[in-house]
């Protein structure tokens, strides 16, 4: 890189948002700028580095193998200055009219909305909860750009360009209606593999549940039919002899309503483990850092009994 006494330093911050968002428009979006401005200022990177740094692809941009060196050099300082610009901005919750958007899982939605609502009677914040988005890119693109303020999922990022925390565990259990014709009380694997199954289809990753968090290989399952809500599987197993999986948490709401018999399963899985993702950058904001209290709060109300 050429010596400049006058060098832009921004450039350095538009560079790292082209190369996460890989696009022009997006990394426009993110920063709140013009994309012309983002492509001028890449365009005035690119002479003072003296190397090719983005190539076209289809409606994106991929990174020069000179590009990749560089990121690797800026992206941990220029996060760094990101999270110390984000914790200037004020935030005080009890003058707030903010609202916060927060991606969850339906079950998640469902063991934390009416705590949420419950703390937040005396303030005029509104927290909204909404399912992800089917395609995990699209989950981390709306992070970044900040539509939505984080994530309650059994996703974990792998990125540096997230920040997650474990908050909650739950676990599998199956279902059955309670009139069953052949299984009350318990039911063993020999039982289990002889029924037909509804299949609960993950929104993410084309993976039924329980494909994602059994330890082992298991045969194939008789299919009854496939849904994609909790609620709608589990009606369903009201209705007819074939058996579902559900989480626990969800089982206990629902089971009484919907007369279904709740059984532990006939062989190993892995826990359901709830991750809070947000962006790196937001890491220290002060409204950010309010929210991911907030919602820890709600989820140790939730294991409360009493509550």
């Amino acid at each position: 890189m050429s010596q400049q006494k006058s060098f832009d330093l921004n450039l350095f911050r538009i560079f790292t948002a082209v190369y996460r968002t890989s696009s022009f428009s997006r990394a426009a979006e993110e920063l709140d700028l013009t994309q012309s401005s983002v492509s001028n200022a890449i365009a005035r990177l690119k002479l003072s580095v003296g190397e090719e740094l983005f190539i076209r692809v289809g409606r994106g941009v991929k990174p020069t193998a000179s590009a990749m060196n560089l990121y690797q050099q800026l992206a941990s300082p220029v996060s760094e200055i990101e999270q110390v610009a984000s914790s200037f901005e004020v935030f005080e919750a009890s003058t707030s009219e903010r609202t916060f958007y927060v991606y969850a899982s339906e079950s998640a939605i469902l063991l934390l909305q009416g705590v949420v609502e419950h703390l937040l009677e005396t303030l005029s914040i509104s927290i909204v909860f909404r399912e992800p988005p089917l395609i995990e890119e699209e989950l981390q693109m709306d992070l970044q750009l900040e539509k939505v303020d984080l994530a309650l999922d059994i996703w974990l990022p792998e990125s540096s360009s997230f920040k997650s925390e474990k908050v909650m565990k739950d676990k599998l259990v199956c279902v059955a209606r309670k009139n069953h014709p052949r299984i009350k009380g318990a039911i063993t694997q020999e039982q289990y593999f002889n029924e037909k199954h509804i299949i609960f289809k993950m929104r993410r990753g084309n993976l039924s549940v329980a494909d994602l968090l059994t330890k082992q290989v298991l045969p194939a399952r008789k299919m009854h039919s496939e849904q994609s809500s909790i609620l709608s599987m589990m009606a369903l197993a009201s209705k007819s002899d074939a058996l579902a999986i559900a989480s626990k948490s969800y089982s206990d709401e629902y089971a009484q309503m919907f007369g279904l018999q709740v059984f532990e399963l006939p062989f190993a899985v892995e826990p359901i483990e709830y991750h809070m993702v947000w962006s790196h950058k937001l890491q220290q904001n002060p409204a950010n850092l309010w929210l991911r209290k907030l919602l820890n709060q709600a989820i140790a109300l939730r294991s409360n009994p009493r509550f």
